[in-house]
């Protein structure tokens, strides 16, 4: 699928509400007993960095990230909701369909979720390609993150398509007590199982080759998520998630994450807040090969990212906000004694943004970033981000 190269030109069709709930009857297309809702989104980007083209290689978390100096596709989704009372309870069907670009590459397209879901009380059983509700950044889609990129964890530990694949979830939340639980069942192979059982394209990954049939388990992930609210407008949300599974190597792989988001509400309107997301990894790498035939020894790695942001509105059209990561390694491999692993290496990165919403249907961004690693050295990227939207939005 081939699509032109240009500024603010990304094409996404998305269901809103359709992510956490009902599809609403003020929101939707009704026929008969069914409910559909949409909304169209256009964004795209135009930016620079000190890093040239081996931004994508060296600084990208994620394929929705800005890849490159100039105006650049950024990404197209397609999501769609239907929604109908089912069996006492209700069904939602979601789809979500995206289209990237690579620099110098045609565009690509793949599906990124496609489930069902029945709620009933306050139940909810999920089934399809969903992503993994581990953490607070996974479970989002890339036009909802509140900067322009990934967090250094999600390409680290999630890899640049996030956590997704074929499962089944279990979930329960009371909205009264603001407390809920998720169980999830997911298979571990594909490029989108990154720390799992993942072949890596045949490449050399944490200094050796992977084999997707090292292994015979699913991903199981779960999630503990509790709100509490003091006072009018002040409220905090934190959120405890695990999941394990074999790796390619015959290994296992533990993820741990906690995320944290307080929001406090200005009297006459207004905001100002915190989020923060702090990620676990435990690797164990049964000894192999590399690509070159060179043999590798067993080793157990550890490595731990934290993501901090804090934002505040500054007029009613206008926000700013600031995040910082850090990303390391809390040991050293034995195939890292010779050279370094830069998918390992410690890395910091500073991110300032400036949002301007001049109407409810429009958002333009302006971020800066700052990399620094021991690898690369230091970097500087500016993007400029257009989103347009229309419908449920």
């Amino acid at each position: 699928m081939n699509l032109p190269l240009c500024a603010f030109a990304a094409l996404a069709i998305t269901a809103a509400k359709a992510e956490t709930g009902h599809v609403h009857s003020a929101d939707c297309v009704h026929t008969n007993d069914w409910a559909a809702c949409a909304e169209l989104v256009v964004s795209g980007s135009l930016g620079a960095t000190s890093a040239g083209d081996a931004y994508e290689d060296l600084l990208a978390s994620a394929h929705t990230d800005p890849m490159h100096a100039g105006p650049a596709f950024g990404g197209a989704e397609l999501l769609a909701a239907f929604g109908r009372p089912l069996y006492q309870g209700h069904l939602n069907i979601r789809t979500v369909f995206h289209v990237h670009r690579h620099p110098g590459e045609s565009s690509e397209s793949e599906l990124d979720e496609l489930c069902a879901e029945w709620s009933q009380g306050l139940f909810r059983l999920q089934a399809g390609i969903f992503y993994a509700p581990l953490g607070r950044t996974n479970t989002i889609h890339a036009h909802a993150w509140d900067f322009v990129n990934a967090p250094l964890f999600y390409g680290r530990f999630l890899g640049e398509s996030g956590l997704r694949n074929p499962g089944i979830q279990l979930a329960w939340g009371d909205s009264v007590k603001g407390t809920s639980w998720a169980v999830s069942v997911q298979r571990a192979t594909g490029d989108s199982a990154h720390s799992f059982r993942s072949s890596h394209d045949a490449a050399d990954f944490l200094g050796r080759v992977h084999n997707a049939n090292s292994g015979t388990g699913p991903i199981i992930t779960l999630r503990h998520q509790r709100a509490y609210q003091w006072t009018e407008g002040r409220s905090l949300t934190s959120g405890l998630s695990a999941t394990l599974g074999d790796n390619g190597t015959g290994g296992g792989t533990r993820l741990a994450a906690w995320d944290l988001e307080w929001t406090q509400k200005r009297e006459g309107g207004g905001y100002y807040g915190i989020q923060a997301e702090f990620f676990w990894r435990h690797y164990d790498a049964k000894a192999g090969t590399t690509v070159a035939a060179l043999p590798v020894a067993a080793d157990r790695m550890q490595d731990l990212a934290i993501a901090v942001s804090i934002a505040s509105s500054l007029s009613e059209n206008w926000s700013a906000a600031l995040r910082v990561e850090r990303a390391v390694p809390l040991d050293r491999a034995s195939y890292e004694l010779s050279n370094r692993d830069p998918a390992r290496e410690a890395r910091t990165r500073f991110s300032p943004i400036l949002s301007w919403n001049p109407s409810s249907a429009w958002q333009i961004r302006l971020q800066y970033d700052r990399d620094q690693s021991p690898v690369f050295g230091s970097e500087d990227s500016l993007w400029l981000t257009a989103q347009w939207s229309v419908g449920n939005h």
